[in-house]
């Protein structure tokens, strides 16, 4: 379309820019490289006069605002065997002959494959096996030919190798080219049954193609319609995959497994079966095979799937197989002949871990049984068996086996079968089962460690390598498993389903009752602090109050949302069109029981008083009328105050009598001390209890009496069922095992579900049957009268999310009605919530469902809601390798209870817990102020400063009361039990602590991100521009899948040009749903330079969008940005809720693009002004019509003096040209560069990227840049989508500066070395640590303090701690090329300290060389991280001289040895003396201290405390005195004093005040060979005058440091040869 037309026709040429920009989402605006985006804004920080610029993103980040690209693709198999695909072909051109056809269907199974066989190694071997019946010989023929065929050299890469692989590479890409070219072709080609989905990221690359002869038997049923293609390609993949066994060189040796990753929905069921039904047509196993699945009902889907597919095998109900065995009727079990010895045997994972079923299980597998006999040769002969067994073993919802690190049962004996059966055809299926690296321990079969991988010879190593990566490398992991081979991850496509938020503002009266619940759980823990005081605390006292305390709030939570989801449900009743499914984690079952014990408990007393003498009576429940539904709430209260309350004094406690020792007791006294014990104990035990203290069976007996006046909600399962009428209109599928129902006669009596027969109507519900799988068949009752129309709501607890089937079935007689899917209780853990809402989506419905998740303002549910809803909406992308929502954006900061999480409740703690309480957020007075307005019940106005800071410090005073109440002010804090136990405050309080988190916990991402420290997910690069510059460089090659690894470079431009923005703002402003602002245009402005609120929304206090100029020039040059307003729709609602209120900015640039990090309206209007806002630009737009506009030809003639021809950007130039267009486009031309010009970040850049296999170079990328900076060493995991092709490249981010591919290089040279286990790996390792001269950056992950040293003089450059608050200053104008020492910091003095000695440099020579890294001195634990730097006198090339000159026969070594935690740093260097002779020496640690504000010469914030006694020497006055009681501070004019100790002083001890807020202990030591030596300490600022004389130190910045220097300065002995002397400075923030 004609952009002139944009004149004539505003609403078609909006409708052609939306179309445009729906093809073409990549080309969006982005900040591909946002470190030279940073260095700009920090250029106009400086230019607006000053000012701290926004934390500094990590490159190349999804940025909030911008388009992705599409988070999940249509799903299309291209990973089909050529056999399928020449069918599918042929079915597509109309051809029905099979001429084309490899081989016919009708012999696909007569004879056995060709063998085939593959060597990885020397090391290593996988093994293609055929389908011979003595598969053990070939492993063994195939294992000794490897070893006699390896003649190749250890050290030499094969390069012909790589290339053929390169090139069958690009054949795989061809292959999979065409696939989707068929059928995108093809109107009558489906891979499914519905529409499937896969995540983009995983789309990206493909999974192997099979062999032809994995399609033996999948390929008739493909032709008849019984599976379908995507279903075939799951098998043909598995059956592929059995083919191959790893071993390790020696006789030990496994087949290969496969992984189903597929959500609901795709048909895990029919893929199984096909599965079975291959090796069953190859006689794999004997015809014995094993599925183990969740529930024993699931058995009729089984047989179903089985029987559909035309597979026609016993399915054996593993309970009465193994009950054969172990009752003595192994005859049958086990016998050839019998309808028993063959076919599947279908197990739970229940009845696995039950006795030893696990050797009944092996042995009916191997057929052991008919091996009887207890000699070493039957056991042999049994081994052999159960070694040759090759049948399959399926582990169906695999994720029950996921807990092997704590030790359960299932998930031992899990590993113990595929230990024992080792050529067993393992598969993994669980759509839930790849969430977390760390429980796919199970999943040994996968080739990822152990004998298949020899870089993770374990798991631990394995998930050692990855953990740390964060969930970048969950998807990682995915990409390489679908490259092998090994995993599938497809969804149904959740196109036409719904997800809504719903909020449930709690009403005055639930406020008051929640308050009310509050206060009554206070009161009791202090009616408890006073009992203990007096009787002692019982043990679990706290621990039974605070697990009794969450459970009461949970429910809480969950009651307080009935009310609207009843409502809401009934209405979408009405009509007779929908039926509901309502979720929940928890059904109360535990509350309720408690609560009928003690209405029976009553009524029985009143009927018979003996009752009450006995103690307890066994009641029948069912016996029972109740007045109404009772209160799972008040039984939680009432049963804590009945059984935990403290009446009655402590009983003496029972000492502890040890065993008799089996050869007696060693003497007479042992035997003594033993009866006395025994004596004292058996008395102890028959005495008495202590009589109960009256006034505490009062006081118990009055908050018993209490909790009857809160007036607490019933159960909310029942008072579901109860208001949606009933059990005959609700189908409940839960584990509870009874439930409380309204009779006719309007009252209440408890119903037995199931466990027996119910004396009351349970509307056919309770069944006369005791078998384990009665809950089971009760749901399965249930859900059939759902799906039938029966009943018209459902309920589903977390027991019954598996395998039930609640979707709009085609098949079903409800199928007409559209399921509403209520979620009221939100798992914390998402791979739940997934499994349960699959429940109501699944494939061959009729209508997607609608989804709620129900959430409240109580505990930050809502924020967290809002990333469940989006995980949910990106189709369960958690598990499936890609990690971002719908939008596109991160989702991994929303996982509180990380690393992160940690940091920022330490950072909440920390600063609540100070005197007087301090902020912990750069957003807290935002916060603050609301909270203050909501307690208040006013709206905030303008108050005057002092009001404000008292109002604000009195709000963080109730955060910090808040705290100390829920017993959060000391002990193990973590993020879990806050977020529980935060649910115990008033709703006021509740949101204000839980949004001070949330606000710390995004400065602590934010800076994370700023430092390259995050590791979020899978980042889109996303520019103008992305084209490949060259052809990737293979650099390895992955010899367990023979795949190649390669380094691949991208060049992107992320510059947008002034059309291509002023296209955005309309498409934007069209989509927006702000009304047309009604505001005047801020033209007429005679000086835009006076800072005025005409550009912001009077009411929002929010920056108007538009376009910004900086008031400020820098580098001569004005600044030109556009701004727009964040859209935070999640943050929106009519609640109370106390949100992030920060009225956020997304800036544009025209040389680099849309910055990822937003900025602040206050930040822009301080360093920006506003010169055409959007809603000018559309009004000004508006109002051309017709009559203003040129003719047709008129059009066409181009404007001579701007180039462009008439249209919507033409237009907006001729009212604002030299205002904003030409300043954007001298911006645009002029960055068109690879660096900085005229002032400007560059717009183009260029990338690298590790594409291929990627695992097994991991370490060596590691050790490549492990000691670059944080930002370069993330090495994300990043996508990117050529501009010219639509390609996309997935891979690791890798710098490509010429030092790191240089270290790369060593790297993979090191990879082949490992293959062939050349002696030179650890050599060529140790070279990559050792001549790294980039600056390394050290975190502790705890805490998230950090450090920086520069290899050049071991040199400290930065230092944060667990705060993020800087302490250590670093002039701007430092050398940092290695050609003079680094001024600021932390510099090294030695030997001399100042020049004493002229013969050689100022200071030594430490501060003036590269340092190694001591090899293996990294470390990053709970007690700190930390690094050693060597450096001997051989390598000191630099500031030599005197007697330390080259030729000298003196040598040392010396180690710097750094180490940070949450609040301290500590520094040692050491000195050894290596040579003949004996020297003298000074050391001195140089240490500059930043002075907050540029407050060093105001002494009241900046001195120096602790030189009492000190003999001092001021060099600047020639004065010699003792120092006073009285602070150093810095005077009129240069500081430069040594302090000296007193005799009897040994070590340094001051403090050293820094400013506002930075208050720092320093002790300091020495000692030469052991011997203490005394530690002076030196105090220096050079002030103004020495500022300007350095050429390497800011003039201005003497307001900026102080430093404070220990070191052993005087009366210092020599060091001998061989001895050592040392100085160490602990720095310790107060």
């Amino acid at each position: 379309m004609d952009p002139s037309a944009a004149a004539s026709n505003p609403a078609a040429y909006l409708a052609h820019l939306q179309r445009m920009a729906a093809q073409q989402s990549n080309n969006a605006p982005n900040n591909a490289n946002a470190t030279s985006a940073q260095q700009e804004a920090e250029a106009a920080a400086a230019a607006a006069g000053g000012g701290q610029p926004a934390a500094p993103p990590p490159e190349d980040a999804v940025q909030d605002g911008g388009d992705a690209i599409d988070t999940f693709s249509s799903y299309i198999p291209t990973a089909l065997p050529v056999c399928i695909v020449d069918y599918l072909r042929s079915k597509a051109d109309g051809i029905t002959s099979t001429d084309t056809m490899d081989k016919s269907s009708t012999d696909a199974l007569d004879g056995n494959c060709t063998k085939t066989a593959a060597a990885a190694s020397k090391e290593q071997e996988v093994i293609e096996l055929s389908d011979s019946e003595d598969e053990l010989e070939i492993i063994s023929q195939q294992h000794n030919q490897t070893k006699s065929n390896d003649t190749s050299k250890p050290n030499e890469p094969n390069i012909s190798t790589q290339q053929s692989q390169t090139t069958e590479s690009k054949q795989q890409q061809s292959t999979t080219n065409n696939i989707k070219q068929l059928f995108t072709n093809s109107t009558i080609l489906q891979s499914h049954t519905s529409p499937a989905v896969e995540s983009a990221l995983l789309s990206s690359v493909s999974a192997p193609t099979p062999h032809d002869s994995s399609a033996d038997v999948v390929l008739p049923l493909v032709k008849d319609g019984k599976l379908s293609l995507l279903q075939a390609e799951g098998v043909c993949l598995a059956v592929g995959r059995f083919g191959r066994v790893f071993c390790d060189g020696g006789r030990r040796w496994e087949r290969a497994g496969f992984f189903i990753g597929d959500g609901a929905g795709i048909g895990k069921g029919r893929q199984i079966s096909a599965i079975l039904l291959d090796a069953i047509s190859r006689n794999h196993g004997k015809g014995r095979h094993l599925w183990i699945s969740v529930s024993r009902e699931l058995v009729q889907d089984a047989k179903r799937d089985l029987t559909d597919i035309g597979c026609h095998v016993h399915v054996h109900d593993g309970a009465e197989v193994l009950d054969q065995m172990s009752g003595g009727k192994k005859a049958k079990g086990l016998g050839a002949g019998a309808s028993l010895g063959k076919g599947v045997l279908f197990i739970t994972y229940s009845l696995l871990v039950s006795g030893k079923r696990v050797e009944d299980i092996i042995a009916w597998l191997a057929n052991t049984g008919c091996v009887l006999g207890k000699t070493a040769e039957k056991a042999q002969e049994r081994t052999q068996l159960e070694q040759s067994y090759s049948g399959c073993i399926i582990f169906d919802e695999a994720h029950k086996a996921k807990n092997l690190e704590q030790d359960t049962r299932t998930a031992k004996l899990v590993l113990a079968l595929q230990e024992r059966l080792p050529n067993a055809r393992v598969l993994y299926c669980s759509a839930t089962g790849v969430s977390d690296i760390k429980h796919m321990v199970y999943a040994t079969r996968l080739g990822l460690w152990g004998a298949a991988n020899p870089l993770y010879p374990t798991f631990e190593s394995f998930n050692r390598a990855l953990a740390k990566r964060g969930v970048g490398a969950q998807e990682m992991l995915a990409l390489e498993m679908k490259r092998k081979g090994i995993f599938l991850a497809r969804t149904l496509s959740w196109d036409g389903a719904e997800f809504h938020t719903m909020e449930v503002n709690l009403n005055k009266e639930q406020i008051a009752m929640y308050d009310g619940a509050v206060r009554w759980w206070l009161s009791v823990k202090a009616e408890i602090n006073a009992a203990v005081s007096q009787v002692g605390t019982p043990k679990l006292l706290w621990r039974a109050y605070w697990s009794a305390h969450q459970r009461f709030f949970k429910e809480m939570c969950i009651c307080s949302k009935i009310d609207e989801v009843v409502a809401q449900a009934k209405r979408y009743l009405e009509n007779n069109d929908h039926t509901i499914v309502i979720g929940l984690q928890s059904t109360g079952e535990a509350g309720m029981e408690v609560a009928l014990e003690e209405l029976a408990q009553s009524a029985a007393a009143k009927a018979d008083n003996t009752v009450r003498k006995s103690g307890s009576v066994k009641v029948d429940y069912e016996d029972m009328t109740l007045a109404g539904l009772v209160s799972t709430c008040a039984s939680i209260m009432t049963n804590f105050v009945r059984n935990h309350f403290p009446v009655a004094p402590l009983p003496p406690e029972v000492p502890k009598v040890p065993p008799i020792p089996p050869n007696g007791f060693a003497s007479e006294a042992d035997r003594f001390e033993h009866a006395r014990l025994t004596n004292l104990a058996d008395r102890i035990a028959n005495e008495p209890p202590p009589a109960p203290i009256p006034h505490l069976k009062e006081k118990r007996n009055m908050l018993l009496e209490s909790i009857l006046d809160l007036a607490l909600p019933p159960n909310p399962l029942d008072d579901i069922i109860d208001r949606l009428g009933g059990a005959e209109n609700v189908a409940e599928m839960t584990g509870r095992t009874g439930r409380i129902l309204r009779q006719k006669n309007g009252k209440y009596k408890y119903v037995k579900r199931f466990g027996g027969p119910s004396k009351q109507m349970s509307f056919a519900l309770s069944m006369p049957v005791s078998r384990e799988d009665e809950q089971d068949r009760l749901n399965i009752v249930e859900k059939r009268k759902f799906m039938e129309g029966k009943k018209s709501v459902a309920i589903i607890s977390d027991a019954a999310s598996t395998g039930i089937s609640l979707h709009a079935d085609q098949r079903c007689q409800s199928s007409h009605k559209r399921r509403v899917h209520f979620t009221i209780e939100l798992p914390w853990a998402a791979d739940k919530a997934i499994q349960q809402l699959g429940r109501s989506h699944r494939a061959g419905q009729v209508s997607a469902p609608i989804y709620k998740m129900v959430v409240t303002e109580l505990g930050g549910e809502r924020r967290f809601a809002s990333a469940v809803s989006k995980r949910m909406a990106s189709m369960g992308a958690l598990t499936k390798g890609d990690r971002r929502a719908a939008s596109g954006s991160d989702l991994s900061e929303f996982d509180v209870d990380s690393n992160f999480g940690k940091r920022a409740l330490a950072r909440t703690f920390n600063a609540l817990q100070s005197k007087p309480p301090t902020a912990p957020a750069r957003n807290t007075n935002a916060i603050l102020d609301k909270f203050i307005a909501l307690t208040e019940g006013v709206s905030p106005e303008p108050k005057k400063i002092h009001e404000e800071e008292d109002g604000r410090t009195s709000a963080l005073s109730e955060a910090t009361d808040a705290l100390i109440e829920i017993g959060m002010d000391s002990g193990d804090i973590t993020v879990k039990k806050f977020l529980n136990r935060i649910a115990g405050l008033d709703v006021a309080r509740q949101n204000l602590v839980f949004s001070l988190f949330m606000a710390t916990l995004d400065d602590v991402i934010t800076d994370a991100k700023a430092t390259g420290e995050f590791e979020g997910s899978v980042e889109d690069i996303r520019a103008t521009s992305v084209a490949l510059k060259g052809k990737p460089e293979v650099i390895a090659m992955d010899t367990s899948c023979e795949a190649t690894t390669e380094l691949t470079r991208l060049v992107l431009d992320r510059g947008i040009s002034f059309d291509s923005m002023i296209q955005t703002i309309i498409i934007d402003s069209s989509n927006s749903t702000k009304p047309p602002s009604e505001e005047m245009s801020t033209e007429n402005e005679e000086d835009v330079g006076i800072m005025s609120n005409d550009d912001l929304d009077e009411k929002e206090q929010h920056c108007k969008s538009g376009f910004y100029l900086s008031r400020r020039k820098v580098a001569g040059r004005y600044l030109i940005a556009f701004a727009q307003r964040k859209n935070e729709k999640e943050d929106s609602g009519s609640s109370d809720f106390i949100d992030l209120a920060r009225n956020l900015m997304i800036i544009t640039r025209p040389n680099t693009g849309k910055n990822p990090c937003e900025m602040a309206s206050d930040e822009l209007r301080y360093k920006y002004k506003l010169v055409a806002s959007v809603d000018d630009i559309m009004q000004h737009l508006d109002s051309f019509n017709e009559d203003d506009l040129q003719s047709d030809e008129e059009k066409k003639i181009e404007d001579a003096t701007t180039g462009q021809t008439e249209d919507a950007a033409g237009i907006v130039r001729k009212k604002w040209g030299s205002t904003v267009a030409d300043v954007w486009d001298d911006a645009y031309h002029n960055s068109n560069h690879k660096d900085h010009n005229d002032g400007l970040a560059p717009r183009i850049s260029e990338i690298g990227l590790i594409t291929g296999a990627v695992l097994h170079v991991l370490p060596s990328l590691e050790k490549a840049v492990q000691f670059m900076s944080q930002g370069q060493r993330a090495l994300r995991v990043m996508r990117a989508e050529i501009s010219d092709s639509g390609e996309r490249i997935v891979g690791i981010k890798f710098p490509i500066t010429e030092s790191a591919i240089e270290r790369l290089m060593i790297g993979m040279k090191a990879v082949a070395d490992a293959h062939s286990r050349s002696p030179n790996l650890n050599l060529s390792l140790s070279f990559i640590i050792t001549m790294s001269k980039d600056p390394i950056v050290i975190t502790q992950t705890s805490s998230g303090a950090t450090f920086t040293i520069n290899p050049y003089g071991a040199h400290i450059t930065a230092w944060k701690n667990a705060a993020g608050k800087s302490l250590i200053f670093m002039s701007r104008d430092a050398i940092m090329d290695g050609s003079k020492a680094i001024r600021g910091g932390i510099p090294l003095c030695f030997p001399q300290f100042g020049q004493p000695d002229k013969s050689y440099p100022q200071h030594g020579f430490l501060r003036n060389n590269y340092w190694a890294v001591v090899e293996g001195s990294q470390f990053d634990n709970e007690e700190g991280a930390g690094i050693s730097m060597q450096l001997a006198l051989k390598d000191v090339v630099n500031s030599r001289g005197g007697k330390w000159d080259t030729g000298t026969s003196l040598d040392c070594t010396c180690i710097f040895t750094v180490k940070v935690d949450a609040a301290s740093m500590t520094n040692t260097i050491t000195i050894e003396n290596t040579g003949n002779e004996a020297f003298d020496f000074q050391v001195l640690l140089h240490t500059y201290y930043l002075v907050a504000d540029g407050k060093a010469l105001d002494g009241s914030v900046c001195n120096v405390k602790g030189f009492e006694g000190y003999s001092v020497s001021d060099k600047v006055s020639g004065q010699d005195y003792i120092a006073g009681a009285e602070p150093v501070t810095i005077p009129e004019q240069i500081i430069d004093r040594v302090y000296t100790p007193p005799e009897g002083k040994i070590d340094l001890d001051v403090t050293v005040s820094a400013g506002r807020g930075n208050v720092i202990n320093l002790k300091a030591s020495g000692q030469v060979d052991g011997q203490p030596v005394p530690v002076s300490g030196v105090v220096w600022n050079p002030h103004e005058i020495n500022a300007a004389k350095m050429g390497d130190f800011g003039n201005d910045q003497y307001v900026d440091m102080i430093c404070v220097e220990p070191g052993m300065l005087s009366n210092v002995p020599l060091i001998e040869s061989g001895m050592s002397a040392s100085c160490t400075q602990v720095m310790t923030c107060l």
